[in-house]
């Protein structure tokens, strides 16, 4: 049988065409922001009609068609229609906070943190890529993003890096990715509805025409910045995603995907939820729109409003996420964030580690073959028989059963009587054990790239520390 096949769908062919012929309409009657003139120069270039007196680009419909029909020619095309055929992996979106689950507090993250976040990364497994976890409030605002990038780039076997904060430190940060021979790149993200910041662009500006692209992401709130349907909300995205797609291409068209952030806006509190079962009908119709384009798909989904690894926490993450992916998705939300980005924890990292190495498990499936099935050993076992001994379950232990390093499976008198420790409190060893001597890691990098990073690092930080 090999990996799973399956898929679930939200919307029907003629709804999808619904959604894609609404957006087409906004973008050529309503328009979006760019307030910055390079920008728009570079939007009529590409055959946006452009309004200079408020800054809004209108795409006609025949433009964005024929560029939708290109970008679709420049994909790689899929040999399945189904949904997702890759293994499951993580990523890490840099938070203000840290929340230390021992002690209680919420804080705001430092220097100490960042490399304390490196190290444990390298021993997850399900996460690939090595973003900062955090802000470093001790280091001059003015320079955190270029030496968490130093950081990352020095220490960690992973790609990564972290929001670019300013054009000045995006140039400094291209040089530091160009030294060391590691990616970067700019999330272009729009401000919601149907425009974008011009700091936002002035940062954008820094990469175009590089060997580096874009990443997109807008995150519609239905009921604030979109309708309080969801049909609307997935029209307001699927425009601003559009819209999105369109200006890369005109900067550089270096990394175009569809990447959806939507979510819902909990009316009581107004505040932006990220597990509300809403997200996974929003992920599923993501991942048929996204199909729609022929455009790998990222949502952001397994996230929770859970502000502690509870059940909350555990149903919100894992339904959201899995009925996401089924529904055509390749990518979910970053992860170790608690709640609504209140923060990031790294006990919450582990466990996200965890449940994602269980999923790419059940996403493998098994095969049927006849020494799997295993026919002449159960004949020769017969009625009665125990496996257990057999050189046929030694042969096929580890493929056959996933390993969890945190989640109980013990008796009640080994789990509870006997004083077995609490998920948290495995997590947390788990992290100290990973981290052990993070303070003392070795470079990845040799000794005289070691001492130019540091070189650019004194330059940028004389340009871009002003007292």
């Amino acid at each position: 049988m090999g990996r799973i096949n399956a898929k679930v769908e939200v919307l029907s062919s003629e709804e999808i065409a619904r959604v894609h012929e609404a957006s087409l309409r906004i973008l050529e009657k309503t328009g979006f922001k760019v307030p910055h003139e390079e920008c728009l120069n570079r939007c009529e270039r590409l055959g946006a009609i452009v309004d200079r007196k408020s800054q809004v680009v209108r795409v006609p419909r025949s433009v964005m068609e024929a560029m939708l029909v290109q970008v679709k020619s420049e994909r790689p095309v899929r040999s399945s229609d189904q949904p997702n055929r890759s293994k499951l992996a993580g990523s890490i979106s840099t938070q203000v906070f840290i929340v230390d689950y021992q002690t209680g507090i919420r804080r705001y993250g430092l220097r100490d943190d960042v490399m304390k976040g490196i190290s444990l990364v390298q021993g997850l497994g399900s996460i690939p890529s090595c973003n900062a976890v955090t802000i470093p409030s001790d280091v001059h605002p003015g320079l955190s993003d270029v030496v968490s990038h130093q950081l990352i780039y020095q220490y960690s076997k992973k790609p990564g890096g972290t929001y670019i904060l300013t054009p000045n430190s995006a140039k400094w940060i291209i040089e530091m990715a160009r030294l060391t021979g590691n990616g970067t790149g700019y999330g272009l993200e729009t401000v919601s509805p149907l425009q974008f910041r011009k700091e936002s662009l002035d940062m954008a500006m820094v990469f175009a025409d590089t060997e580096f692209g874009y990443w997109i992401g807008p995150m519609v709130m239905a009921g604030a910045t979109g309708p309080i349907t969801l049909a609307g909300t997935l029209t307001m995205e699927n425009t601003e995603i559009l819209a999105s797609i369109f200006l890369v291409k005109a900067l550089n068209g270096r990394g175009i995907s569809y990447g959806s952030a939507n979510h819902t806006m909990d009316m009581r509190t107004l505040l932006c939820s990220f597990g509300a079962p809403g997200q996974a009908l929003l992920g599923i119709a993501a991942g048929q729109m996204g199909k729609f384009y022929g455009l790998e798909v990222a949502s952001n989904s397994g996230l929770t409003d859970a502000l502690y690894p509870d059940f909350q926490g555990g149903i919100e993450k894992s339904m959201n996420a899995i009925f996401s992916l089924l529904g055509g998705t390749t990518g979910i939300g970053c992860q170790g964030i608690v709640g609504a980005d209140m923060g990031i924890s790294l006990e919450q990292l582990v466990l996200d580690n965890e449940w994602m190495d269980s999923y790419n498990y059940v996403m493998e499936g098994f095969t049927a073959d006849v020494e799997n099935i295993a026919e002449d050993l159960i004949h020769e076992l017969g009625i009665g028989g125990n496996f257990i001994a057999e050189e046929h379950t030694v042969e096929h232990l580890r493929e056959s059963q996933w390993e969890t390093r945190l989640f109980n499976r013990n008796a009640w008198d080994a789990g509870v009587i006997g004083g077995g420790k609490p998920l948290l409190s495995r997590a947390h060893e788990r992290v100290e054990a990973l981290t052990a001597g993070y303070r003392d890691m070795e470079p990845v990098l040799d000794t005289p790239t070691c001492e130019r990073l540091d070189y650019l690092v004194k330059c940028a930080s004389g340009e871009l520390v002003k007292n």
